[in-house]
């Protein structure tokens, strides 16, 4: 359906002190307070990604004249089959015909923010109560022997398989003249030191980056720097972190602290002093913001380098060195996270703990359930004291 069919729109909204919500408002500019109500309890990432989710379900109602009150669960099940392509278009279509189907990440993302809504109407009356005790499922217990509550809105999920970049690909960027610029070294080695997902790199500002050992802020021995969340990023970058960390803390001296606080390389220290030195102070004089990634030329020198900025940089350095895949900023944090968790011995706690992830459940959902070393010398012994068949020694891999 063409975007003037869509009744409901969402809009950012920006409050005297500077915050960001996103909020969702009819055709003709009235706010919908029950979905208001719900996405209030996000912060502003997660908002904005819910807010379009929650809009799309608007329209989907409104174009079908269908009222809350009157949803079923079935109804909401066809909703969901629909939005993913795996079930037969009974309604009216609602969507663009350019709109692909959605994935299972997705869609979960738009069965969270459904469920929370029709929930929020129960107070008011707005819905009917069987669909309430149909969403509302018991938790089940997780193999960690914790509680997980399910959603049966939410597809089942299949195997994620994280798409990650290879060395060989890493070293093919890192070839003469393939990053044109030290600011592009600079952020080819930071994701593939950090893994640090994009939107944090670029809402990276000086205050945030304590890169000498025994910094006054007191929270790491080593040069470090902390990811924090901002809403008010000229560049309109932010980074995504667990609740309890996602707002900005500063120490009685007024250093940055808390956050997600993440080891540096020398490496990464390097190139950062060669991008500041060769290329962020010529246009220092242009810069009017504290984002420690710039345009360094252009149309826009000195203006904070966006998320868009940086994938358009990989691609046509991918291009520049005939790499057979596109190279995404994501698969760096792939191929950090992946190698961490084979050093620490397959410790998902440890791995969740230094990326970010609120679950260590996370951790292996993406990269598996892998042998501990230990597990692997139990085996060993256990292959060794059973019957084996003669094989050429030189054929052996080696496991080191």
């Amino acid at each position: 359906m063409e975007s003037n069919d869509q009744r409901y729109r969402v809009r950012q909204v920006r409050h005297r002190g500077g915050q960001i919500s996103y909020w969702i408002f009819s055709s003709d500019g009235e706010l919908d307070h029950d979905s208001m109500r719900v996405l209030a309890s996000y912060g502003t990432a997660s908002q904005q990604t819910y807010a379009f989710s929650l809009v799309d379900h608007l329209n989907w109602l409104h174009i079908n004249g269908i009222q809350p009150r009157s949803v079923t669960f079935d109804d909401l099940r066809r909703y969901m089959n629909a939005l993913t392509n795996e079930g037969a278009e009974i309604f009216v279509p609602w969507r663009r015909a350019d709109q692909r189907p959605l994935g299972a990440s997705s869609a979960c993302n738009v069965a969270t923010v459904v469920k929370a809504f029709y929930m929020s109407l129960l107070k008011s009356g707005k819905v009917r109560e069987d669909l309430v005790c149909r969403l509302d499922a018991p938790a089940s217990r997780t193999q960690r022997g914790t509680f997980v509550q399910r959603n049966p809105l939410a597809p089942k999920r299949t195997s994620r398989r994280p798409r990650v970049v290879t060395d060989a690909t890493v070293q093919a960027l890192f070839e003469p003249g393939i990053l044109r610029s030290a600011r592009d070294v600079m952020i080819v080695t930071w994701l593939h030191d950090t893994g640090i997902r994009v939107g944090g790199l670029c809402g990276l500002r000086f205050t945030d980056l304590h890169l000498v050992a025994d910094h006054p802020c007191g929270q790491h021995r080593y040069p470090h720097i902390h990811v924090v969340g901002r809403n008010d990023n000229p560049n309109g970058a932010r980074a995504k972190i667990p609740g309890a960390l996602s707002r900005v803390q500063r120490s009685p001296e007024g250093h940055v602290i808390d956050g997600v606080i993440r080891a540096v390389s020398d490496d990464m220290i390097s190139t950062f002093h060669a991008y500041l030195l060769d290329e962020y102070r010529p246009v220092q004089h242009f810069i009017g913001h504290q984002q420690a990634l710039v345009h360094t030329g252009g149309r826009t020198p000195g203006a904070a380098l966006t998320t868009a900025g940086v994938r358009g940089m990989l691609r046509r350095a991918g291009e520049r060195a005939a790499l057979s895949t596109r190279v995404t900023p994501h698969a760096f944090r792939h191929k950090a996270a992946s190698d961490f968790y084979a050093a620490t011995d397959f410790n998902a706690e440890e791995v969740a703990e230094e990326f970010g992830w609120s679950r260590p459940e996370m951790v292996t959902e993406l990269y598996g359930k892998s042998a501990s070393s230990s597990v692997l010398v139990h085996l060993g012994r256990h292959w060794a004291a059973t019957a084996r068949p003669s094989t050429e020694r030189d054929l052996v891999p080696d496991r080191k």
